[in-house]
């Protein structure tokens, strides 16, 4: 990636005084200490990124950056020092994503000036005020047009038999997000991949998920051992395909009797292995697991959310779950076993964390807008009806339930990601949702 670093530090003469910090020629001095600290910081901190440096101190030279890096994914624009005459306006309002940097004594009067303005006008800028620009909080910041980036780079690969679902999404998540995807009959697969995948390397997975799980309740050793034989069948395809995520449809293929198989434990295991994986094939919940593990490299949680009134809870069930909710290697306990009443063979029932915040989100494109509501983390509950992962959180129950729009998935994440949510919806261009707020 590319990213085109604008400073805006208007001159000042020896008998002038054109803002906050005071004129020449400590000022000068004082820029360049700042700038070059910020630059290092960026180099350190995303080391795979080509940066182009620039020094804006008026209008036409922010017009001339503008349309040398017209193809960039946006600007990040810092503010060392006021006033600029209309130069930092140039970028607010080229319709491109920027994130605003002030430092505080130098930039801050003119990002108060213009930040709420640009904001108004409905720009694509997310601000910071800061008095150290090499701040984590403010590389944060900056990290949000990584994101975009990287989201332009993801394809998704979709194991599906419904070619005009798919044609459907594929055209919105490209148009919208500029995110790849890419069908796979789900016939084709089942020959192709899963049916000839290695039996034997298929019961040493079984096996080392078995040794591994907290217990094992799942009596049908084959149907793991199926499972693991799926497994190896999604991480070719993905290798073939060069995707990052895969999406199956494993309600409508194993309905169809297309696949004898769930993926419920080979999602487990790729998102050890590094991948992105999706439950029923749900292009949107997809996406929101993109956004959030190019941000934070934290699995999410694919979830249908129930409401209990009388407890002010939501449980958040699906038949699977991360056993790594906070990415890395460190995992929770989780047991094999049957769900919905047995109808379901080799599930997962995994112990999540409980007295933690959680952020529960959805990106719905047709609507340009991120949907969000948070909660804490309180218990899990196991049974053998509905599905296997039951996560219980305290949440605002009544006030979710009456502003509930669009689908029922909710993929939820560990941690306050709201303010995040918020900044790469700003950036998209997007409206948020809170689904929590009275």
């Amino acid at each position: 990636m590319k990213l085109p670093i604008v400073f805006i530090a208007p001159e000042t003469t020896p008998r002038s005084y054109t803002g906050a910090l005071g004129g020449p020629p400590l000022i000068k001095d004082w820029l360049e200490e700042k700038k070059h600290r910020f630059m290092l910081k960026l180099k350190l901190s995303f080391p795979q990124t080509s940066f182009a440096f620039y020094t804006v101190t008026n209008v036409d030279e922010g017009k001339k950056v503008l349309e040398l890096e017209k193809d960039s994914i946006g600007f990040v624009v810092v503010l060392l020092h006021t006033w600029s005459g209309g130069a930092t306006r140039v970028f607010l309002e080229s319709g491109k994503p920027v994130v605003l940097i002030a430092e505080s004594y130098g930039g801050g009067g003119e990002f108060l000036i213009e930040y709420g303005k640009a904001l108004s006008n409905g720009g694509k800028v997310v601000g910071i005020s800061v008095r150290n620009l090499d701040s984590d909080v403010v590389i944060k910041k900056v990290k949000l047009l990584e994101v975009l980036y990287r989201l332009r780079q993801s394809r998704i690969l979709f194991i599906t038999i419904d070619k005009q679902r798919f044609d459907y999404f594929e055209k919105v998540l490209r148009e919208t997000l500029g995110v790849e995807s890419i069908y796979l009959d789900g016939k084709v697969f089942a020959e192709k991949y899963y049916r000839v995948a290695n039996e034997n390397e298929a019961r040493k997975w079984a096996l080392e998920w078995m040794s591994n799980a907290y217990k094992v309740y799942e009596n049908s050793y084959e149907d793991i051992v199926k499972a693991a034989k799926l497994y190896l069948a999604m991480k070719k395809a993905l290798q073939d395909f060069k995707a990052i995520s895969i999406a199956v449809d494993c309600i409508n293929l194993f309905d169809a009797k297309i696949l004898d198989a769930w993926p419920c434990l080979g999602y487990m295991q790729l998102w050890l292995d590094g991948y992105i994986p999706v439950c029923e094939a749900d292009p949107y919940s997809a996406v929101m697991l993109l956004m959030v593990w190019y941000l934070e490299e934290k699995p999410g949680f694919i979830s249908d959310p129930v409401i209990d009134y009388t407890k002010n809870e939501i449980v958040y069930y699906h038949c699977y779950s991360p056993v790594n909710p906070f990415g890395g290697n460190r995992k929770v306990p989780y047991i094999i076993t049957p769900a919905h009443l047995n109808l379901k063979r080799a599930s997962l029932y995994v112990e999540l964390p409980v007295n933690e915040d959680i952020t529960a989100a959805q990106i719905w494109p047709e609507q340009k807008t991120i949907i969000l509501h948070k909660g804490k983390a309180i218990g899990n509950e196991y049974s053998i009806y509905a599905c296997a992962t039951k996560l219980v959180a305290k949440v605002n129950a009544k006030t979710i339930a009456r502003n509930w729009r669009w689908s029922w998935h909710r993929v939820v994440f560990y941690g306050d990601l709201a303010e995040d949510l918020k900044d790469l919806a700003t950036l998209l261009g997007f409206a948020v949702y809170v689904e929590d707020k009275e």
